[in-house]
């Protein structure tokens, strides 16, 4: 959830109030939400994420790049309002100079996951070494060790099963 800096001139606004779902993890979902005002809470598998007030933050751009599930739960903490999106391919067509945008927001979002990673793993593998916690973090070293297989697959796999739009 990153702010995104877009003309957003002719899009339509869709208004929450406190406590609406804007976004359900799990179910499908193509459209995409860009935050005008107000405030929402982020949580994945019952868990908090994190609380978003700024303007221009966007929600539901993977599901739409990727034609998936939301991966997240998006809730009004307050009156919320927000810009619509409801075909981000045309949008990208129509605004290239938007499609950047996003793919820099996206790159950001990347590298900053792999700046945690790279942390979390060298912490896991120290707990490794330290005997008195090497049970407690086995199951954590696996995570770290799936998290691996993830990066080190083929970028381009996605696309040769599904094809690309």
């Amino acid at each position: 959830m990153d702010t995104l800096m877009i003309e957003i001139e002719g899009l339509p606004e869709e208004r929450f109030e406190k406590g609406d779902v804007i976004l359900e993890e799990g179910k499908k979902g193509d459209r995409v939400y860009i935050l005008k005002d107000g405030s929402v809470r982020v949580t994945a598998s019952g868990n908090e994420l994190c609380r978003v007030n700024t303007p221009g933050t966007i929600f539901g751009e993977i599901s739409a790049l990727l034609d998936g599930d939301y991966s997240a739960t998006v809730s009004a903490e307050q009156q919320t309002s927000f810009y619509i999106v409801d075909d981000l391919y045309e949008l990208f067509r129509t605004n290239p100079e938007i499609c950047m945008n996003v793919a820099r927001l996206l790159a950001l979002r990347l590298m900053n996951m792999n700046h945690l990673f790279a942390e979390f793993k060298l912490e896991i593998e120290k707990l490794q070494t330290d005997t008195s916690t090497k049970h407690a973090s086995s199951k954590l070293f696996k995570l770290v060790q799936k998290m691996d297989e993830f990066w080190g697959r083929d970028v381009l796999d996605p696309f040769r099963r599904k094809g690309s739009r």
